[in-house]
C-alpha cells in the first residue's frame, strides 16, 4: 500500500475512533495544536491573503486564521475523506476538499502555503518525499511557506514516526529560497520552517 493510501486510511480510522478531537490527528491537546498554530501563522500577515494548507485534516487552521485574520481566503486539501466530511462540518464556510497537493497545478495560485506535521507517518524514502512535498508548496506559493514537522532534536523521539532533522529542513528550504527561517523555540520536539518568496538582488 502507498504511504498516500496507508496515512488516509489511518486518519480516516481515528476520526472514526474519536471524531472531531485532538487526538484524531495524533494531537495530546488541543493547547499542543494551538502552540503550533500559532508559529504557522506567525509566517506573515495573513489578513486578506490566499492561503492554502497541505493536510487541513479537520480545517481547525483554517477556522484559526479566520478568527485571527479578516478577509483570508482559505482552502485546505487532505488525503482523508473522512477528515474533510468532519471538517465541512464542524466549519461549513471553510472551503475543504479531498486531494493530494502533488496533483495540483504548480502555479502561485497562492499567496501563503502551511502546513503542520503531514511528515510524522512516511515511510516510502521520507527524505526524497518532504522535498518532493516542500518543492511543491513552494512552487504553490507567492510569498511564503510555512511548515511544521516532527524533529531529530526531541528528547525522546518516536522510533516509529519520521523526524525531520533540523539541519535538512535548511537544506530544503535553501535549494528554493535564500530567505529561510528556522524556529525551534516554541515546542520540545518540533521546528517550524518558514521559506520566503523574496528579490535579493
Amino acid at each position: 500500500m502507498s504511504d498516500d493510501r496507508r496515512i488516509a486510511a489511518y486518519y480516516d480510522a481515528r476520526v472514526d475512533e474519536f471524531g472531531h478531537d485532538p487526538r484524531a490527528v495524533d494531537a495530546s491537546s488541543q493547547a499542543s495544536l494551538d502552540v503550533r498554530y500559532r508559529s504557522l501563522s506567525a509566517v506573515a500577515d495573513l489578513s486578506g491573503k490566499r492561503v492554502l494548507e497541505v493536510g487541513c485534516g479537520f480545517g481547525d487552521l483554517g477556522a484559526y486564521i479566520a478568527a485571527r485574520h479578516e478577509g483570508v481566503r482559505y482552502r485546505g486539501v487532505d488525503l482523508s475523506p473522512r477528515m474533510v466530511e468532519e471538517g465541512r462540518r464542524a466549519h461549513p464556510g471553510l472551503d475543504l476538499e479531498v486531494g493530494n497537493v502533488l496533483a495540483l497545478p504548480p502555479r502561485q495560485d497562492y499567496d501563503i502555503v502551511l502546513a503542520q506535521g503531514i511528515f510524522y507517518l512516511l515511510r516510502e524514502d521520507p527524505e526524497a518525499r518532504v522535498r518532493e512535498l516542500v518543492t511543491q508548496m513552494f512552487a504553490l506559493a507567492s510569498e511564503a511557506v510555512a511548515l511544521t514537522a516532527m524533529s531529530t532534536w526531541a528528547a525522546e523521539p518516536d522510533p516509529d514516526e519520521y523526524q525531520l532533522d533540523p539541519a535538512l529542513a535548511v537544506a530544503i528550504g535553501r535549494s528554493l529560497t535564500k530567505a529561510v527561517v528556522l524556529r525551534h523555540d516554541y515546542h520540545p520536539a518540533d521546528l517550524t520552517l518558514y521559506l520566503y518568496r523574496r528579490d535579493w538582488t
